[in-house]
């Protein structure tokens, strides 16, 4: 009988170990008979836009769709639009840390991680959208995402198009530099673009993107400055009178992944996300524009005062705001914004 138990027990004992083994093998079984490695890799892409009716809801889809494609099915991305994983700074913060592996956002957060981003955001620096993509898909647009990746370990895969930002306002149409005097207006969170309605004499006020619907319907702002596809998306032409296309500054976005999840994929991988990014460019770039241009109609339709100002018009400001350029050449890294400049004024003179 001792013996029948010890032959039991040493049984038993077999069994343990054969069940440990094949828990120890080439990945645990699902119900379906696929192994874990066959699970695909997640990536988070999350932005601040409207997630209906929105250029960048609609592009990151496409990039969506092209990455599973390119990779067949084993890169799985899923978007998280108006500001679910929180506002353009969370975002960012997120992205670097790596507890989000991507976002597309625009240059309004960088200034805290990257000021040198700003040399972008001088005031009436670009004139068309033909003159921003010469710069921006350039030598020195290349340069700068270099140096955000050395810097902050953040890589952009891609410039896209926020648009030329404009300002609204409640109080008065600004159509010369003297009507901002006194006026509150929203910003982002980025000194330049707070710096250019100071030195007009306003009172620039940042705020998180999601609160200034509400902040201009009960006048806790007088105004803000977004590019038409914004304005008219997030429907601040609701609450708001006045309207000019000044374009003061050309807004882009841009397409980020942290570099230690990208650095952790194979370059099969990374070469479909690059070129998906490319497409992401070209689908965000051609609805931004469309959206834009719908836009001014439907803000007239909606009782706003549009003006567009003249070219003489337009030189008041830029002399207004000179004094932006001499405040940030002296905070950020001189050459680079020197090079920035030249080759701005190279593409303003060939667009």
């Amino acid at each position: 009988m001792k013996r029948r138990n010890g032959f039991l027990v040493s049984g038993l004992v077999l069994l343990l170990i054969l069940s440990l083994l094949s828990g120890c093998g080439g990945g645990t079984e699902t119900q379906q008979g696929a192994t874990a490695d066959d699970k695909p890799i997640e990536i988070k892409l999350a932005h601040s836009s409207p997630a209906t009716n929105d250029r960048l809801e609609t592009a990151c889809q496409e990039f969506a769709k092209a990455v599973a494609e390119k990779t067949g099915g084993k890169i799985k991305v899923t978007t998280y639009p108006a500001s679910q994983l929180g506002g353009e700074r969370e975002q960012l913060e997120g992205v670097q840390m790596g507890t989000i592996e991507m976002a597309a956002l625009s240059s309004g957060p960088f200034p805290g991680i990257f000021p040198d981003i700003m040399v972008f955001d001088m005031p009436y620096l670009l004139y068309t959208r033909e003159a921003a993509f010469k710069d921006l898909d350039g030598p020195v647009g290349d340069e700068v995402r270099d140096r955000l990746l050395q810097e902050t370990g953040v890589r952009a895969l891609v410039w896209g198009e926020n648009g030329f930002r404009h300002f609204t306002s409640n109080v008065r149409p600004i159509v010369k530099p003297e009507d901002m005097r006194g006026q509150k207006i929203r910003t982002m969170e980025n000194p330049a673009h707070m710096a250019i309605v100071r030195v007009m004499g306003g009172d620039p006020t940042p705020m998180a993107f999601g609160e200034v619907y509400t902040a201009l319907a009960q006048g806790t702002v007088d105004g803000q400055e977004n590019p038409i596809s914004l304005i008219t998306s997030m429907k601040f032409h609701e609450v708001q009178k006045y309207c000019t296309l000044d374009g003061h500054v050309y807004n882009p976005y841009l397409l980020i992944i942290n570099e230690d999840f990208y650095q952790s994929l194979s370059s099969e991988h990374q070469q479909a996300l690059q070129e998906a990014a490319e497409l992401w460019r070209e689908v965000e770039r051609k609805l931004n524009h469309e959206q834009s241009e719908a836009g001014v109609q439907v803000m007239k339709d909606a009782g706003v005062e549009v003006y567009e100002l003249t070219a003489e018009q337009k030189d008041e400001f830029r002399k207004a705001t000179q004094s932006v350029y001499d405040e940030f050449r002296r905070q950020l890294d001189p050459d680079l914004f020197d090079r920035v400049l030249k080759a701005a004024d190279e593409a303003n003179k060939s667009a």
